[in-house]
């Protein structure tokens, strides 16, 4: 092709095809083209991912850059009210299964546990007492393992019988004063003289206080 036939060039198209392509002004422009590329493969391998890299990293902090301009003042304070809102939803709903489901089948069980303790203390008595008829043995067998598995059982549900000891201090918390005994001895003043009926505490939280009597000082004339 002679050299009459070949198209005529701007200026600028000059410029880059005789020292390549410049870099774009407008919000759609790459990085600029990198210098030439080595002559040896594992070079050219090296410079590509390190101009690779360049690039995206570029992108990225444009991308952000943009979300930054456009995200709204107010999206942290919706962001926040939401966040409350879920806790106060899961909190409402916890209290409803626990008061509601949770706590009657806990109480039901612990009931349960007790009938069957005291199964098994008048089984034992009976044995003690040697009135019981042979033939009852492997009845009372029975008892003493259904009182095992209970007992197993009220542990793996971390369930606490509140029962305290004669002359045990009053702790408001988990019991309940339901009647006073007189005393002269000022020692025993609000210490525990019985348990009525015991309590619960169900993951360490009071279920129900123990009902006791305690003692209170009277000086006698």
């Amino acid at each position: 092709m002679s050299r009459k036939n070949l198209p005529e060039h701007s200026a600028d198209e000059a410029e880059v095809l005789h020292n390549g392509p410049r870099a774009a002004n407008d919000d759609q422009a790459t990085a600029a083209t990198p210098p030439r590329p080595p002559d040896s493969n594992e070079k050219k391998r090296s410079w590509l991912i390190e101009f690779m890299r360049t690039a995206l990293d570029q992108q990225i902090a444009r991308i952000k850059a943009l979300l930054d301009e456009h995200r709204p003042p107010e999206s942290a304070s919706y962001l926040q009210i939401v966040a409350e809102c879920q806790k106060e939803a899961a909190t409402f709903a916890n209290h409803t299964v626990e008061r509601h489901a949770l706590r009657p089948a806990i109480e039901t069980v612990d009931f349960l546990a007790g009938q069957i303790r005291q199964l098994h203390e008048q089984a034992a008595s009976l044995a003690a007492g040697q009135t019981h008829c042979p033939l009852f043995q492997p009845v009372l067998d029975a008892i003493v393992e259904a009182t095992k598995m209970a007992q197993a059982k009220c542990e793996y549900l971390d369930m606490e019988t509140i029962s305290p000891q004669p002359l045990d201090d009053l702790d408001l918390e988990k019991h309940e004063i339901r009647q006073a005994v007189s005393t002269d001895d000022a020692g025993k003043h609000r210490h525990v003289e019985r348990t009525l009926i015991p309590g619960l505490i169900y993951r360490g939280t009071v279920l129900r206080r123990a009902k006791v009597s305690v003692y209170r000082h009277a000086e006698r004339s």
